[in-house]
């Protein structure tokens, strides 16, 4: 019965379009030409010195389960501290945010503690419209593949702002020969678009960027592990003021939101 109305229903429609063309005559096919890329050419992240964020929030397991107890304690400063450092080498010359978080110790004496590191940016320039790489630590995923390296370090496209929104980019893309074969790491960014969001007492209209991380094994084209890796809501001419970084199984993460600023 179902085929039958469809039938029917497609019959119709035919029926309509030839009408449609005797009585008018044909009109010359429209086309369509590619999209046209627009590129965000806000400042997303303005990386001036001394510049600090500050953030409430709470840290997570490697499970990604959050930890009892840490976001009433938890606060999250980044601060812009250098640009165009000369730094050791693979690092080279990139901009550095010092990243600061307070968490509980789990003993009366001190009862929280800041554990402070830092986060490595390469931007060109550090103001404007550049697109921006993230350094980022993969020792775990060696480890899980029994891959004896020593170039853990590497640069991710995590921000691209010149294919303007929706459209995915490869960020880090490589493969290796572990014991068990071929394997093959790639994370793939994307700006989702943008969101209204009420946070410390302010309203931001930020851009929502995911990054995704795949795993492929054994030389095959479809990933048998995909998982988000990081959620960033950028508010231009401000900076970050979301903030998921997601556990993998071997490392925790966290959830930042946004409190405060000095400028």
């Amino acid at each position: 019965m179902k085929n039958t109305k469809l039938l029917l229903f497609g019959t119709a429609v035919v029926f309509v379009l030839v009408l449609s063309l005797s009585t008018t005559g044909c009109k010359k096919e429209e086309t369509t030409g590619p999209e046209t890329v627009q590129p965000i050419t806000e400042d997303l992240f303005p990386l001036v010195l001394g510049r600090q964020l500050v953030f409430s929030g709470y840290l997570m397991d490697k499970n990604g389960t959050q930890i009892a107890g840490t976001s009433t304690v938890y606060e999250a400063r980044m601060t812009v501290t250098a640009l165009n450092a000369p730094l050791p080498a693979p690092i080279g010359t990139s901009h550095v945010i010092s990243d600061s978080q307070r968490v509980p110790t789990g003993i009366p004496n001190p009862p929280t503690t800041w554990l402070v590191s830092n986060f490595y940016v390469q931007r060109t320039p550090p103001t404007g419209t550049g697109n921006f790489y993230f350094l980022t630590n993969i020792a775990n995923f060696y480890r899980s593949f029994g891959l004896q390296r020593a170039d853990s370090l590497r640069w991710i496209l995590l921000v691209r702002q010149d294919v303007g929104v929706g459209v995915e980019w490869v960020g880090f893309d490589s493969s290796w020969t572990a014991a068990t074969g071929p394997v093959r790491l790639q994370v793939v960014g994307k700006v989702e678009g943008r969101e209204s969001l009420t946070l410390g007492g302010q309203t931001f209209n930020a851009y929502k960027i995911t990054a995704t991380r795949k795993v492929y094994l054994g030389g095959a084209t479809t990933p048998s592990v995909q998982a988000p890796t990081a959620e960033l809501w950028l508010q231009p001419n401000v900076g970050i003021v979301k903030f998921i970084f997601y556990a993998d199984g071997q490392s925790g993460g966290f959830y930042r939101e946004y409190k405060s600023r000095n400028f």
